[in-house]
């Protein structure tokens, strides 16, 4: 028998962008750093799912915001690789702005397909989060991340590589090994789907 279904913070990440929106008039900006600040910790794990969220969100189809996303999760997880204790973010990138009215939009559509996930969470295959078998599923999504800039001419291709990082940083802080190889190979298969598309 498996273990009871456990919180992987993915509702909790939700729940703190949608705070960290509310009382905003619709019309109004948010900057990225507001929703960066709203993450407790900020955790390379939940940083990563922030940007996979919004990655997956519809706020991906405004041109731009696919590389955006998907660059940003890359400059996250080249860190992490790095060994930093902390992530460090330009704030060029930290001073974007976002519709408050389609941000909160977004969000409050991923809320049902988040749960869905969550509650299937199982504290499974912890052999992955050891060394050396930690760095392969991470070595995925960065390359994967690291393709989001030619995702921006191919439809639906960084919702789909979004949803596979939310898999993979939502196992990451579940402890759920299963999910984390799904999401981390899900996301490595698309490199090589960009290529097969556009040779």
């Amino acid at each position: 028998m498996g273990s009871p279904p456990v919180a992987s913070g993915a509702s909790a990440t939700l729940a703190e962008m949608r705070r960290a929106l509310s009382g905003r008039p619709a019309a109004e900006g948010v900057a990225l750093r507001d929703l960066v600040s709203a993450m407790e910790g900020e955790t390379f794990p939940v940083l990563i799912l922030l940007f996979a969220l919004l990655l997956v969100s519809p706020l991906s189809a405004v041109p731009g915001a696919t590389s955006l996303f998907g660059l940003t999760i890359a400059a996250i997880m080249t860190q992490w690789l790095l060994g930093r204790d902390r992530v460090w973010l330009p704030g060029v990138l930290l001073d974007r702005r976002l519709s408050v009215g389609r941000a909160g939009a977004a969000l409050h559509r991923l809320h049902g397909p988040v749960t869905w996930v969550e509650r299937r969470l199982r504290q499974r295959q912890r052999w992955v989060f050891a060394t050396p078998f930690a760095e392969a599923p991470m070595l995925l999504v960065l390359m994967a991340a690291l393709c989001a800039p030619l995702m921006e001419v191919i439809p639906a291709s960084g919702t789909s590589v979004g949803a596979a990082m939310v898999l993979f940083s939502a196992g990451l802080l579940a402890r759920d090994g299963v999910v984390v190889l799904a999401g981390a190979g899900l996301a490595g298969v698309l490199p090589v789907s960009l290529w097969l598309v556009l040779t």
